[in-house]
């Protein structure tokens, strides 16, 4: 009869032990590098040695495999260029999903889709490779995408 009350409170205790464990992994801040983007609190403004940039996100709160709208400008380099772009799952590495910048009145936009990850919440890196002056630089935001 004890042996059958051990596996019970053995079995209880290892399925509060996995409750606890997923509390602590929901309940850890998030901590963002200077590249990051929370486009819910407005444009994502980057400053470099080549320039000043500026990216929006439309919707503002960015959710896993619905259609999202990105817009980059510059005003400190209107005859920049955009050599390529692309989105990796910083979290989580999901393969490259370039993005086909389109330029109008000096604004870049493009469309996308990215795919829902196992967690609720997961960090992208969006990659832009700038021609400046015949040199090419590198820009780098961070931002997160919610199922």
């Amino acid at each position: 009869m004890s042996n059958f009350y051990t596996a019970i409170i053995l079995i209880l205790l290892i399925i509060l032990g996995f409750l606890g464990y997923q509390f602590i992994e929901t309940d850890k801040p998030q901590i963002h590098d200077q590249n990051y983007c929370d486009f819910s609190a407005g444009s994502c403004l980057r400053t470099y040695a080549f320039g000043r940039f500026e990216l929006n996100a439309s919707p503002n709160v960015i959710m896993s495999e619905n259609e999202i709208y990105f817009s980059l400008t510059s005003k400190s380099n209107p005859s920049m260029q955009i050599k390529s772009a692309w989105l990796e799952g910083k979290d989580m590495f999901m393969g490259k999903i370039p993005l086909f910048f389109e330029q109008s009145n000096g604004i870049y936009s493009a469309n996308t889709l990215i795919g829902a990850c196992t967690e609720d919440q997961m960090i992208w890196t969006m990659w832009v490779e700038l021609i400046i002056n015949d040199k090419i630089e590198i820009l780098m935001f961070d931002f997160t995408s919610y199922q």
